[in-house]
């Protein structure tokens, strides 16, 4: 489990500052960080954690690190109300544009990461499809692609159906039944996934299936993996992807014309965002849902 790791790259920053290998205890402090991120752990803790690892990159000129944690830190405080755009990485922090012009190349593609994810957080779907797309050219570069323990594919999948769903034209299936969207496969790729790390990416393995489900118009099947994929979120404690699970369950009903249920949902999804501490995505919700 992804929890176990946290704790573990937060002994790894402590025993490289006890024994003076600060390139490697600030590489494990930005690590501890995005997992603590990936978990869903609260926001306001996150910032915490973010801001006191960056004074210390900054003390100790770990360049790199900071770059990477200073636009982790970016996202949290967009997610959180904390910036006049959530869209646009840029406060007091950070200037999104500068980033982007001074960033090494190495820190581009999470960069493109973390934009993609707030576009499609926030509805905003064609902006998270260039999102990818930018970064995948920057990955023509790189030597590794950023996996982050299955979130960016994961992501990736999210985004691509979505798009998918504005334009159902595009919609198709090969000869063996499988869901297929310009040669993009999301359930066969996040099985994978699933193999490699089930108890990180079960719940999202199933609320892929859900949304290719209700492309499909397999309304009961997708019903029946929204509210496993919700249930399986909990079970790991993903705060945040349970919060997606129910607010995607929302769209389904919504879509379908079962306000009552739809409402249901949303009002979970709203609760659970803010225990996580993205009050930009709460008044987001808010304003975009029939409660």
């Amino acid at each position: 489990p992804l929890r176990l790791t946290i704790k573990r790259k937060f002994s790894s920053y402590e025993i490289g500052m006890q024994t003076g290998a600060i390139g490697d205890a600030m590489y494990s402090a930005g690590v501890y960080c995005y997992f603590l991120f990936f978990c869903g752990a609260e926001l306001p803790i996150l910032e915490k954690d973010c801001r006191r690892f960056i004074k210390q990159m900054s003390e100790y000129k770990q360049i790199l690190e900071k770059y990477r944690v200073t636009v982790l830190l970016q996202t949290a405080l967009n997610l959180m109300g904390k910036s006049n755009n959530p869209l646009d990485l840029t406060s007091e922090t950070m200037v999104q544009s500068q980033y982007i012009e001074e960033c090494p190349k190495q820190m581009k593609c999470g960069f493109y990461i973390l934009s993609s994810w707030l576009a499609y957080l926030f509805g905003e779907y064609e902006l998270a499809s260039s999102a990818v797309s930018s970064r995948m050219e920057v990955e023509k570069n790189t030597n590794k692609k950023i996996e982050w323990c299955g979130m960016t594919l994961f992501y990736d999948c999210l985004i691509y159906l979505a798009v998918e769903k504005r334009d159902q034209k595009r919609f198709a299936s090969d000869i063996s039944g499988k869901t297929k969207m310009c040669g993009f496969y999301p359930r066969a790729l996040m099985k994978k996934l699933v193999d490699y790390a089930p108890l990180n990416n079960q719940h999202r393995l199933l609320l892929i299936e859900a949304e290719v489900a209700s492309l499909e118009g397999e309304h009961d099947i997708a019903i029946e993996k929204y509210d496993s994929a919700i249930a399986a979120a909990e079970v790991i404690g993903f705060l945040h992807e349970q919060a997606i699970g129910n607010e995607r369950a929302g769209d389904f009903f919504l879509a379908h014309g079962s306000i009552k249920r739809a409402t249901r949902y949303y009002g979970h999804a709203i609760d659970l965002y803010r225990r996580w501490g993205a009050q930009a995505k709460v008044n987001h919700l808010c304003k975009q849902v029939p409660i």
